[in-house]
């Protein structure tokens, strides 16, 4: 019997060493580098576990939050990239990127509080007729203070819940339609459209593009004015050997 508990004991000291040596190793204050980590996710996140940044594929990424709650609930976000929070939970903006065999685009976003981007880095290239299209560059926006992303999406989900498919794909299209008119409102671009012009584009309080400050796809510089209803007012481009004209 005094074996058995000589044995007992020595083995615990053995365990309690080993333990020992593991504690002091894990806090000297050396790191392992790995030279590459696998994972469909890696979420960083506080002492107390809460998330700061998701860096995921496209089947696993985050939701976006306000004050730690998903704005679309069951819903799958299908995007890869990197998503940042603040430490109540909201969404601040991300860096995302994807494509197919006929489209390419990514952007960074950031977000006004507790709301969804107001300034923006984006591209986009997409097949149309089996010719590329092509846009790129500074996006900002004005988002009103009355109501935030949130709670129009809240409202959304409960006054449309017994609506049925035609019903909510209607209510949507009305929704956005207020929110890039009042609430969601293009003010600037700043970059390359579709049909080639490169210059600087500016919105009124609803949206409307009202001047544009461009070289068009024949390099030729123009400056437009245009009225609510996106007519020109006025315009001076010039022209080769007469200089500036109206």
């Amino acid at each position: 019997m005094e074996k058995v508990k000589n044995v007992v004991l020595t083995v615990n000291t053995v365990l309690l060493v080993v333990f020992g040596f593991y504690l002091f190793k894990s806090d000297s204050g050396t790191s392992k580098i790995h030279k590459e980590i696998k994972a469909e996710r890696l979420s960083i996140v506080g002492p107390d576990g809460h998330l700061y940044i998701s860096i995921s594929n496209p089947e696993r990424q985050t939701l976006a939050t306000v004050n730690g709650k998903p704005l679309s609930p069951g819903t799958n976000r299908d995007l890869p990239g990197i998503i940042f929070f603040n430490r109540i939970g909201d969404e601040l903006g991300g860096i995302y990127h994807d494509g197919t065999e006929g489209e390419s685009f990514a952007g960074i976003t950031f977000d006004q509080q507790k709301d969804d981007q107001i300034l923006a880095i984006m591209k986009d290239e997409y097949k149309e007729d089996g010719k590329w299209k092509r846009w790129y560059g500074m996006f900002l926006r004005e988002r009103s203070d009355s109501i935030s992303q949130f709670e129009m999406f809240q409202n959304f989900y409960k006054e449309t819940e017994d609506y049925s498919k035609e019903q909510k794909e209607m209510a949507y299209r009305a929704m956005r339609k207020l929110q890039d008119e009042e609430i969601n409102v293009y003010r600037m671009f700043l970059g390359r459209e579709e049909n080639e012009n490169v210059g600087l584009f500016l919105y009124d309080s609803k949206g409307r593009e009202r001047i544009k400050l461009y070289v068009d796809a024949d390099d030729r510089p123009k400056l437009t004015f245009l009225d609510e209803d996106g007519n020109e007012m006025e315009q001076f481009q010039t022209t080769k050997g007469e200089g500036v004209t109206e």
